[in-house]
């Protein structure tokens, strides 16, 4: 969990490097693929098709995360890095308030409190008061949303195979088929939004420097997720829940080195009290389900 929270920053650095010259689209399509390129030599003897239940599962799962990615590849390219990354995390809230309509979970007093108080960090990050600001936010907000989408429906999966019955679909199984689908959508979105002529849609083919910055995108995104899902089976999201939150630090020294953005104040503080409520929920879901467990 360490490792993988502190190899994703480097995907966004590089996918920021490329902005003013690459579209996000044409991003988000070569980490898709490239992803789905460097699993097929890990799934090849155990690949199946997946049908009924699991199918649609997988489909809605890409489709929640092609649109994160696309919106934050764009936040990115506007904001620096670790203030995308901050206001993204309010993820953890939007999942607490969702899942008693998508998963069907009861929420307590006590996670909605902590979901208002991230809310308060999240409201420091994103300066309402500052226009331009307040505007951009809306991308990584953006992506937070349909992330928990993508997370619910992930968590969905885990509990389905093929046939809809109870059993877990593998990791690296999740990830080549998030990959190879969500490579389809983006490049059915990219095509069908020519006409529209809209710059992070824009189709334009990359030069050989860009092809490397790309393919590493998507090495990043291969490795880094498959070590984020695989570490779920050996420990609780209250356990690993704290060490996902090092995505901030390793984005902000990114930021000063490479961009020589600096996080403000406001942000810094904004961004302790979300990692607070996160963590705080993260707890309190576990505790909640051991108990049911129990009994």
């Amino acid at each position: 969990m360490l490792v993988g929270s502190m190899l994703l920053p480097f995907m966004d650095a590089a996918a920021k490097t490329l902005g003013e010259s690459v579209s996000s689209s044409t991003i988000v399509l070569a980490r898709f693929a490239f992803q789905t390129l460097f699993l097929i030599p890990f799934v090849w003897h155990t690949l199946y098709i997946p049908r009924g239940t699991e199918l649609v599962l997988h489909i809605k799962r890409s489709v929640g995360l092609s649109i994160a990615t696309l919106l934050f590849f764009t936040s990115i390219q506007v904001m620096p890095i670790v203030d995308a990354l901050a206001i993204f995390f309010v993820m953890p809230l939007i999942v607490t308030l969702l899942a008693p309509w998508i998963l069907g979970e009861t929420v307590g007093w006590r996670r909605i409190a902590a979901v208002a108080i991230g809310l308060v960090g999240a409201v420091l990050i994103i300066k309402p008061g500052h226009a331009l600001f307040g505007i951009h936010a809306i991308l990584p907000l953006g992506s937070a949303l349909s992330f928990a989408f993508y997370l619910m429906y992930t968590r969905k999966l885990a509990r389905v195979n093929e046939e809809g019955e109870a059993e877990p679909v593998p990791a690296i199984m999740m990830q080549f088929w998030s990959g190879l689908i969500g490579t389809v959508l983006m490049l059915i979105a990219i095509l069908a939004l020519q006409p529209l002529e809209l710059p992070i849609f824009n189709l334009k083919f990359p030069e050989i420097w860009q092809w490397q910055r790309l393919v590493l995108v998507g090495l990043i995104a291969a490795i880094g997720h498959l070590l984020l899902t695989n570490a779920f089976k050996y420990a609780d999201a209250s356990v690993l829940a704290p060490f996902q939150y090092v995505e901030l630090i390793v984005a902000a020294l990114l930021g000063w080195a490479l961009f020589n953005d600096i996080p403000t104040v406001t942000t810094i503080i904004g961004t302790l009290i979300l990692v607070f409520s996160g963590m705080y929920i993260f707890r309190r879901e576990n505790r909640i389900e051991n108990k049911v467990s129990s009994h």
